[in-house]
């Protein structure tokens, strides 16, 4: 973003409009600055970017939705607003609120429990019984939430099946506010997910292939007032017959640049596709300089992949192998955990052991996808 052009970033930690408001304008006038734009950088910047543009004058999303860019709850109840499909869900405070709504809702394990105000897959439980429920409940309520809240109440959701997929976007708008914004999906991503980790792998798709999938991205973007700037939406789909996906349902949308390194990926897959600076271009209402013709999406010209490296025991980290070096297709790789380590089973995207990115050809994709899943060895002994 630096070398795109962002000039400053502030905390926003204490999330105090106010302050950041009065340190961008001293900025400003210190530095004899025209303010362009605020841009989240994390989730928990999305809604106080929002506030402090609108008190700065400046490009920012729908003010009155601002709650459904970061609750779920608030996040289910715009989209179904909208007419879209959506995961029967209610708030709980104990197990006889979950056991009260799974009985109203007509659910049976497995349910999801969540901090409604999460993000990625921290604080999420996929719970197959009572008691993962009553350990999820237990988690969640009376603690600090990843954003540094208190909660007070979980989300329970109900689980639906099907393939995951992140459709990102980013949204261009005039500044009349009643011509609806131009949505452009960047990128579609289908993740596959292993039976001792939530995610195997995560790789591009062509958006072409997925006309359901984009229509209901983009309409839940515009439900929870997307206008300006990226965001993703995690969703679940059925493969119906012929190998097409059908039926998409929500699972989130995060006003913002998605993690995991796939804006940066997505550069190396897409021709003449810059990011970041179509994303300081959104936020300051400028045009976007990569505009394909007669679609609302971009075509990757390369093939990219994201593996997973999972922890499959608790302990102590012994020892670490991954050879990547001799890979035709590494674009990066990243170990988290260290020789050493104290380590949990991998739950989620953020306790895996580290992860590979691959881009290239598919067919080298493919065969260095094998080599790194046959090098990998974690050595994790009882602590």
């Amino acid at each position: 973003l630096e070398e795109a052009g962002v000039d400053h970033v502030l905390s926003v930690e204490q999330r105090d409009v106010f302050s950041i408001t009065q340190q961008l304008q001293i900025l400003a006038i210190d530095f004899n600055l025209k303010l362009m734009g605020v841009i989240p950088l994390s989730e928990i910047a999305v809604e106080v970017s929002d506030c402090v543009a609108s008190c700065l004058g400046l490009p920012h999303n729908i003010l009155d939705r601002v709650t459904a860019r970061r609750d779920k709850g608030m996040m289910k109840s715009a989209v179904e607003s909208a007419g879209l499909r959506i995961a029967k869900y209610a708030r709980v405070a104990s197990m006889q609120d979950v056991d009260d709504a799974m009985s109203r809702l007509s659910l049976c394990y497995p349910i999801v429990l969540k901090t409604p105000a999460g993000m990625s897959t921290t604080d999420v439980f996929i719970c197959s019984s009572n008691q993962e429920a009553i350990s999820a409940i237990t988690s969640i309520i009376g603690n600090t939430g990843p954003d540094g809240r208190r909660v007070e109440k979980a989300l329970l959701e109900e689980y639906i099946g099907g393939v995951e997929f992140a459709i990102n976007l980013m949204a261009f708008s005039s500044r009349d506010n009643n011509t609806p914004p131009r949505i452009l999906v960047t990128d579609v991503w289908k993740y596959k997910k292993t039976k001792q980790a939530r995610y195997g792998q995560a790789e591009i798709c062509n958006p072409a292939d997925y006309p359901a999938l984009l229509t209901y991205a983009t309409n839940v973007a515009e439900a929870v007032g997307v206008r300006v700037g990226a965001a993703h939406v995690e969703l679940k789909a059925e493969e119906v017959q012929g190998g097409s996906f059908a039926n998409p349902v929500m699972i989130e949308v995060g006003a913002r640049l998605s993690g995991g390194r796939k804006s940066i990926m997505t550069q190396s897959a897409v021709q003449n596709w810059n990011p970041f600076e179509a994303l300081i271009q959104s936020h300051s209402m400028q045009t976007c300089q990569t505009n394909p013709q007669n679609t609302n999406f971009l075509t990757p010209n390369k093939f990219v992949r994201h593996i997973f490296l999972p922890i499959l025991k608790r302990g102590l980290v012994e020892k670490i192998d991954l050879e990547v070096s001799s890979l035709a297709t590494l674009h990066s790789s990243a170990m988290i955990v260290k020789v050493g380590d104290i380590v949990d089973v991998t739950t989620d995207i953020v306790s895996c052991a580290g992860f590979v990115w691959l881009v290239g050809d598919r067919d080298q994709v493919d065969e260095d996808t094998d080599a790194v899943m046959s090098s990998f060895v974690l050595s994790v002994i009882d602590a």
